[in-house]
């Protein structure tokens, strides 16, 4: 079969997309990086800055209210920033843009949010229909579109005489480790605000800019690039993780940083300094001439008209520009059709293992399925029932009462429990009640949270397997108690609690003690049900000891 043309190519190739950018977003960021455990507040810290040399509209009260739990409900380390409304709306406004909302390490919802298409002018990006010299043109107009919309959303509350009221307040979608993405009312004019500064700032780390800053030579392309499909002198240069990373020690990056904080105070003052709609359409339209004036005729035929940073990225061993070239069968140098089936294929078993939630657990049933007939005795089919309970002793510890101690880790949403629990056993069945406590651990925030308490009984069906193990199964339910404050919950708030034990092995280690592990438990502590409701629903691997 010939080889498919580069155009029809992008189609079939873009199976390979999510492959792609689950590979490179966990390393990576689409823009300046913003605060998670693996990446840098550049974001950040320039609107925090350019919020500082401008000024509030008005002077900001303190906290007060749901707001104070702001700072420790949301994913990143918010330390750093004035314990205000205002401040934390503009710096989730930054934040917004990368996740939408979401939580910074769902993979599947980061390769919707950077890959969408349609959505590339909100970093300041080609779309991938902006080809040559006049995609740089339209990939500017999409982003000075964006920075326009977002500017006229900051002053909704704008009136007759000119003035706006940042306390009017707008639902913003937000990431709260335990809760989820939840809406929470945020200043509309500072969230709006901080959005702008998002493409604003974007605009130089995804464009080459003449020595002074001011305007725009070039403008890069992720999608392609994503794709592996990128010809750099139709579609653009691609994007250059480098440039990113406020933290880098490259010569460009302080007069970057300091240009891109500089165009967010021109920005933020543009919003703040009093007019009715025509005077602040004018500084909105003085404020493009000065960051988005485009100079023409820049391209890879000249360098970029030279420019300082393209040389250095040419000479750098981070460049992105080979970024495909560790999966060569998704490269335009190599678009046959079975190439790029081989690169999908790659991106569904990707995508399968992320899925595949239970395949930890599922694994390592087989495991213990094989360690099992090992450890006990085989089944003699030849046996009668009689003979079988004439000769084996019931399983120990044995019918009664017993006390058994659990320690679990979770392998879905991180977390723990510590469990201690009376049990009284049949020779087929058993209850029980329980107590245990389980923190939550936070991946965006590096932390662990107090989480639940958790408290129930619970009823399991025991199953012989040779003369001593026992197979089990079984259902728990009681109530869930939430150990500390979080936006929308109090600590105290009480809901409910449900285990699914699919399947667990009670090992004997002597006559009054037995080793218990359960490959896989499923905990669903809801400690509310209403308002926002909570459920951090935990696949958990146990192990224990029966007394």
């Amino acid at each position: 079969m010939p080889p498919l043309s580069p155009r029809p190519a992008r189609v079939v190739s873009r199976l390979g997309l999510l492959f792609a950018a689950v590979t490179l977003l966990p390393t990576t960021a689409l823009a300046w990086q913003i605060k998670d455990p693996l990446h840098n507040n550049c974001h950040e810290r320039q609107a925090h800055a350019a919020l500082t040399k401008v000024g509030y509209v008005t002077p900001p009260t303190p906290f007060s209210g749901e707001d104070v739990l702001l700072p420790k409900s949301v994913q990143f380390d918010g330390s750093a920033y004035d314990k205000n409304i205002y401040a934390w709306s503009l710096v989730l406004g930054v934040r917004f843009p990368d996740t939408l909302g979401g939580p910074d390490f769902d993979f599947d919802n980061l390769a919707h949010v950077h890959n969408a298409l349609g959505g590339q002018g909100d970093h300041c990006l080609r779309a991938t229909n902006q080809d040559g010299a006049a995609g740089d043109v339209a990939a500017l107009n999409d982003c000075k579109a964006t920075i326009t919309s977002l500017y006229w959303l900051a002053l909704a509350s704008l009136d007759a005489k000119g003035a706006v009221d940042p306390d009017s307040r707008v639902s913003a979608p937000m990431f709260v480790p335990g809760v989820g993405k939840t809406d929470y009312p945020l200043s509309g004019y500072y969230f709006y605000a901080g959005r702008g500064l998002h493409a604003v700032q974007d605009s130089f780390t995804h464009t080459y800019r003449t020595p002074d800053w001011r305007q725009v030579q070039h403008v890069f392309n992720w999608s392609e690039q994503v794709m592996c499909t990128l010809e750099e002198g139709r579609d653009g240069h691609g994007h250059e993780t480098l440039l990113d990373n406020c933290e880098e020690t490259h010569p460009d990056n302080e007069p970057r940083m300091a240009a891109s904080i500089e165009a967010s105070q021109d920005f933020l003052q543009a919003l703040k300094d009093d007019g009715d709609r025509t005077t602040r359409q004018a500084r909105l339209d003085a404020f493009l001439t000065k960051w988005f004036t485009h100079k023409a005729g820049c391209d890879p035929t000249n360098n970029y008209c030279d420019n300082e940073v393209h040389a250095m990225l040419k000479t750098s061993t981070k460049s992105d520009d080979s970024i495909c070239a560790g999966c060569a069968v998704c490269t335009t140098k190599s678009t046959a059709a079975g190439g790029l089936l081989l690169c999908g294929l790659f991106a569904l078993a990707a995508i399968g293992l992320r899925r595949r939630r239970f395949g930890p657990a599922a694994m390592w049933f087989v495991g213990a399925a094989l360690a099992g007939s090992t450890l006990v005795a085989p089944i003699d089919a030849r046996a009668t029932p009689s003979a079988m309970s004439a000769t084996a002793p019931n399983p120990a510890p044995g019918t009664g009462y017993h006390t058994e101690v659990r320690a679990s880790l979770s392998v879905q949403n991180p977390a723990y429990a510590i469990r201690g629990a009376g049990v009284y056993a049949w020779t087929r069945f058993e209850v029980g009640g329980f107590l245990e406590f389980n923190p939550w651990y936070s991946a965006e925030r590096a932390t662990m949270s107090a989480g639940v308490t958790n408290l129930g009984v619970f009823a399991h069906y025991l199953h012989p397997i040779g003369t001593t193990a026992r197979l089990r199964t079984g259902v728990g339910f009681g109530v869930s108690r939430l150990n500390s404050d979080i936006i929308g919950s109090k600590a105290g708030t009480t809901g409910y609690f449900l285990e699914l034990r699919l399947l667990g092995i009670v090992l004997p280690l002597s006559d009054t003690v037995a080793l218990t592990i359960d490959g896989f438990d499923l905990a669903l502590p809801a400690p509310q049900m209403v308002g926002w409701p909570i459920l951090y629903a935990q696949h958990r691997f146990s192990i224990g000891l029966q007394f």
